[in-house]
């Protein structure tokens, strides 16, 4: 049962990502799932259903990281890290897209996160608390690099954190509509080597 549901919801992912939340119909999720009606609506009634559950299932696993997985040792090796798991993430989304559709995964990834904050009230409060830990581990990997002597920098490690992880941020939203993932992950790479390259002491 549960590779059933876990199939449909991969399945709307999918058509989410290719069309956006609006342009996909729900006889084209039960259609494209390879299920009956029936067998269907046992798991979902309704699109909205299916699209809470998506975000809920892919997105909180995209968005949400262990950062007490992270290396702490080096700011370096934590930003690495960082950028690792998300390169991993992304390439799983393009494999699983590849598996039903040609080309690559479709720009508008953002369009549904945007689509969640409007339509789902708890996804707002879940991406505020996840901003959140998100600052302050980078805060914590900060405060560590300036107590061993790795970094020197007149920034607080409260600023500094914002430093990074709003660049980030800012390069997504600029990228969006005219790079690919890869490209995109590449850059925010060579803006966090600039940024700490000008505060390795």
């Amino acid at each position: 049962m549960r590779d059933s549901k876990e199939q449909i919801l991969k399945t709307s992912l999918l058509l989410f990502l290719q069309k956006g939340f609006k342009e996909v119909t729900m006889n084209e999720i039960v259609k494209s799932s390879g299920f009956s009606k029936g067998a269907f609506y046992h798991y979902f009634k309704s699109k909205e259903e299916v699209f809470k559950e998506v975000i809920e299932v892919y997105f909180g696993e995209m968005l949400d990281l262990n950062y007490d997985t992270f290396p702490y040792e080096s700011l370096k090796s934590f930003y690495q890290a960082n950028l690792k798991t998300q390169q991993d993430r992304d390439r799983m989304i393009h494999r699983w897209y590849r598996e039903s559709f040609e080309g690559d995964v479709p720009k508008n990834i953002y369009y549904i996160l945007f689509d969640a904050l409007r339509l789902l009230p708890d996804v707002k409060t879940q991406q505020k608390e996840r901003i959140e830990e998100e600052l302050k581990a980078w805060e914590k990997a900060i405060e560590n690099a300036i107590s061993t002597g790795e970094i020197a920098t007149t920034f607080s490690p409260k600023d500094l954190a914002r430093l990074f992880v709003y660049s980030s941020d800012g390069i997504a939203l600029h990228m969006v509509m005219i790079s690919s993932s890869e490209e995109l992950i590449s850059e925010v790479r060579n803006v966090w080597d600039s940024l700490y390259e000008s505060i390795k002491a």
